[in-house]
């Protein structure tokens, strides 16, 4: 076996598997399908306040840098894309969102 060509393959394989969402609970178990009318036609979430649930956005997020928060009972989460662009995602103590907002970078 060449052990040469292996390393490389088990480094990119740690680098691939290490997480990009540190401190936020997803959800177990199953999450519900978004309804029809909550997808696009360019196939994208239509994110909804009051409507959509935090592990349906978990997909939206999927290559961006987000960390969990939580301040006086309210638990939300921040995502940070490679341009610096944030979205703030605010949930209720069941998972659905309450507030989210985007704040553009520059």
């Amino acid at each position: 076996m060449n052990y040469r060509c292996l390393l490389p393959m088990l480094l990119l394989a740690g680098c691939v598997s290490q997480p990009n969402h540190q401190g936020v609970n997803w959800g177990d178990g199953a999450c519900p399908k978004p309804a029809p009318e909550s997808i696009s036609a360019t196939n994208h979430l239509v994110i909804e306040d009051g409507k959509t649930l935090k592990c349906q956005i978990r997909p939206y997020v999927w290559n961006m840098a987000c960390q969990g928060i939580v301040d006086a009972g309210t638990e939300g989460v921040i995502c940070q894309d490679n341009g610096g662009n944030q979205m703030i995602f605010l949930f209720d103590d069941k998972g659905v969102l309450t507030t989210h907002r985007s704040l553009k970078a520059g």
